[in-house]
């Protein structure tokens, strides 16, 4: 009677690992739309202040863009976050751990831009480096969590654009910026549809 008891124990604790795997594992998949706002609003951000170097035009104008980039971004939010509350009622771990990355990511890669930008603590051309190193890192964790080999090697990209500019540093790496983070919102809808067709 004990051996049945803890095998249907061991079934049970099997399952229940499985549903909390696969209900994050969709949170990947379906990116939030917080971080997915962000990202829209940063990449034509991020491109627009690259042609704006690149052609030599409207430079006094940077620190607007960004301001306005920021504040929309955080008023954008804010609003999502509120409506997510309402409708996500409950969250698994690996979820919450999922959310916690994104965050500590986004708030370190603010306060290195705001150190760079406004403070001049460092050369702003070394900011995509920062960052990538930064996103790199996200990346490599999510892919770790989820176990998503497709996000672990993303990572890789992002800490060989950020190698390389770190040695050769240039406005181009903006363009590298942009194109990663258009990437970043395709990149789990692929693996949805990957895991869709299994």
């Amino acid at each position: 009677m004990q051996p049945n008891l803890s095998k249907q124990q061991a079934e049970l604790e099997l399952s229940l690992i499985r549903k909390v795997m696969e209900d994050s594992r969709k949170a990947v998949y379906d990116t939030s739309k917080l971080g997915t706002f962000w990202t829209l609003v940063m990449a034509p951000a991020v491109l627009v202040n690259y042609l704006m170097i690149i052609f030599n035009t409207g430079i006094e104008y940077t620190g607007l863009l960004w301001l306005a980039a920021v504040l929309t971004g955080t008023a954008g939010s804010v609003k999502i976050a509120k409506k997510e509350k309402k409708t996500i009622r409950v969250k698994t771990f690996t979820g919450k751990i999922l959310t916690s990355i994104g965050i500590a990511a986004g708030g370190a890669n603010l306060i290195f831009a705001m150190a760079s930008g406004f403070l001049r603590a460092f050369n702003p051309v070394y900011i995509v480096p920062v960052d990538s190193v930064v996103l790199g890192m996200a990346f490599y964790l999510v892919g770790v969590i989820q176990q998503l080999k497709s996000l672990k090697l993303f990572a890789f990209v992002w800490w060989a654009g950020a190698g390389f500019f770190f040695f050769f540093p240039s406005m181009h790496c903006l363009l590298f910026l942009a194109v990663m983070l258009l990437f970043m919102i395709m990149l789990p809808k692929i693996e949805g549809i990957k895991n869709d067709g299994r």
